[in-house]
């Protein structure tokens, strides 16, 4: 058997994995690794992480919904907020072509469905990377009412992996009858792309609540099989039926990977870039799509995206997400602990 880390070091490993998501979505945009779609790796990535840590707050420890939401609210909202107008913004300044129901779509998570056309990815404004919120938003509406309904953890597993079962098939009959071209727009709205947080938190719940350990190496080949579904040459539904299980599988069992990859994960740089990575996530869209008017390149368009990443993170994220909680959460911990 075992042991089992203590809280901080599973956190310190947790940032590193989000460190490398972002590093994944990063090179994607900005460099680009020929045959390989690292940037939607890195996306899966945070989706599998996101997975896990909700049914550990919600099935486990059993948060408030009050605060659940708060919090979610709190690390989630403002900085989206802030970025969608100002995508909007440069927008109007630039004469960017743009239907302003689309800001008020995004602004509710709706955008992977309203409006059709334009679709997410081929709007004028900079929002394209959005997709990725809108699922997250609508996993945590999804979970919180799941957290109502059932309590035994045991069932609660089963009942999300049979779940993200039913997204896989669903996306297979997506897959089975459109395009190639309109596939990749149902791969990115909630019921195909939720199956990464599904799965991820249905057997996490089942895998603590039974103690299963594995080898130290089945977490780096479910890593490397992970990795390989993304490759041009394989098959487009392994991402969304084989990368699921390997990377959910991965996220639960960082704490048994060899020491040489916690150390890596447990990086301080790594793990700073899973602080800040959420607003570089953000804001590394309109560098990257603007990349081609900024002098250097997207060398330089790169290096101003960390930079207003890690500005937004200390000055606008990180502030508002200590003020909110303070100000609102029942619960003296949350409105203690800005980062948790």
């Amino acid at each position: 058997m075992h042991s089992h880390p203590k809280e901080s070091d599973r956190i310190l490993v947790w940032d590193g994995w989000r460190g490398f998501a972002i590093l994944l979505v990063l090179c994607g945009h900005f460099y680009d690794i020929p045959l390989v779609w690292e940037d939607r790796m890195g996306v899966d990535v945070f989706f599998v992480l996101s997975g896990m840590l909700m049914s550990i707050l919600l099935f486990e420890k059993r948060i408030s919904l009050r605060d659940f939401y708060i919090r979610r609210f709190s690390r989630i909202y403002p900085a989206f907020f802030v970025y969608l107008v100002f995508a909007c913004v440069v927008g109007v300044i630039f004469s960017i072509e743009f239907s302003w129901s689309e800001l008020f779509s995004s602004l509710f998570f709706l955008r992977t469905y309203l409006p059709v056309e334009p679709g997410i990815w081929s709007s004028g404004l900079t929002i394209a990377h959005l997709w990725s919120l809108n699922i997250e938003e609508h996993a945590y509406l999804f979970l919180s009412v799941v957290t109502l309904l059932l309590v035994n953890r045991r069932i609660v597993g089963i009942t999300l992996l049979l779940l993200a079962l039913g997204s896989i098939l669903l996306s297979f009959y997506y897959y089975a009858r459109l395009t190639a071209e309109d596939f990749k727009l149902y791969s990115i709205r909630t019921e195909s792309a939720v199956v990464f947080i599904l799965f991820s938190a249905g057997y996490g719940l089942l895998a603590r609540k039974y103690q299963w350990t594995l080898p130290s190496w089945i977490p780096v080949v479910c890593l490397f099989i992970a990795l390989m579904c993304y490759v041009d040459a394989a098959p487009d539904w392994f991402v969304f039926a084989v990368s699921p299980v390997v990377l959910g599988i991965a996220v639960n069992h960082l704490d048994q990977m060899p020491s040489l990859l916690k150390s890596i994960f447990s990086n301080v740089f790594i793990r700073h870039l899973g602080l800040w990575s959420y607003s570089i996530y953000l804001w590394q869209q309109f560098f990257f799509e603007y990349s081609w008017r900024i002098p250097g390149g997207k060398v330089t368009a790169l290096l101003l995206a960390f930079a207003v990443g890690v500005l937004s993170y200390y000055f606008l994220e990180r502030p508002v997400r200590y003020w909110v909680n303070r100000k609102w959460s029942a619960n003296p911990v949350y409105r203690a602990t800005p980062q948790a």
